[in-house]
């Protein structure tokens, strides 16, 4: 009994499925050189190490629940299979099953509870831009209360006690075109009809109609934007293009 329960624990744990380019394992139970070593494959990962990803590196981790991707110039530690600390950088969390889900970074922390494949970018104030790619569910904060999730609609965390900044409709069909974290990995995203439907629903809802795009939050009250020009229509055959691609037909 006691053994079929520690193996159902570690085959829970975040495990190493994908690695490109430099990724580190720091163990923060130990010091010096001999606490870090290089992530390998089937690695698992426990609640005292930290991963750090190079310059142009990314790596890819599953649990029994879901799957998590590590872009390039980050660092983040999996507290839980259910929990994880973004430092800096970007992470990504894609999963069929209903969870609740903690995501904390260096200031802030919120609980998403739901489905979905979820973007998590930090920012230069301590807190994070949560981008539902597609989903359902909630995201909660303890002085903001919770907020739908809605695919395509980013929302920013921030402060402490946590709480939400604004929302913003982002423009699908240029992540997923751009986004490393979506198309730097051999295998496609087991969601990937549901983020074809998510797109496929904002282009109907917002007609390809977007005002700017959205950057850094520097301070709890500065958030970059970079403005569209006049020529900002959506591109009908390259949309297409993109569904025939998710859809397979």
């Amino acid at each position: 009994m006691f053994t079929t329960a520690f193996f159902l624990h570690a085959q829970n744990k975040p495990t190493v499925k994908f690695l490109s380019g430099k990724v580190e394992l720091v163990d923060s139970n130990q010091s010096g050189e001999d606490a870090i070593s290089i992530l390998e494959i089937n690695s698992s990962i426990e609640s005292n190490h930290i991963v750090a990803s190079g310059k142009g590196s990314r790596t890819e981790l599953e649990t029994n629940e879901a799957i998590w991707r590590l872009g390039s110039k980050s660092l983040c530690k999996w507290i839980s299979n259910n929990e994880c600390w973004l430092h800096s950088g970007s992470l990504l969390y894609s999963s069929d099953i209903k969870s609740s889900i903690i995501i904390s970074s260096i200031s802030t922390r919120a609980v998403f509870e739901g489905t979905g494949t979820i973007i998590i970018e930090t920012t230069s104030n301590g807190g994070f831009k949560f981008i539902p790619l597609e989903g359902s569910g909630t995201l909660s904060t303890e002085k903001g209360g919770s907020k739908k999730v809605v695919g395509g609609r980013l929302i920013l965390v921030m402060s402490n006690p946590s709480q939400f900044g604004d929302a913003f409709d982002i423009d699908l069909l240029l992540m997923l075109k751009s986004s490393r974290l979506l198309n730097s990995f051999p295998d496609t995203l087991p969601r990937v009809r549901h983020i074809g439907m998510a797109l496929y629903v904002q282009q109907v809802r917002l007609k390809g109609k977007y005002d700017a795009l959205i950057g850094d939050a520097t301070t709890e009250k500065d958030l970059q934007m970079w403005k569209f020009g006049s020529e900002n229509s959506s591109d009908t055959s390259k949309s297409e293009g993109l569904f025939n691609k998710i859809f397979n037909r």
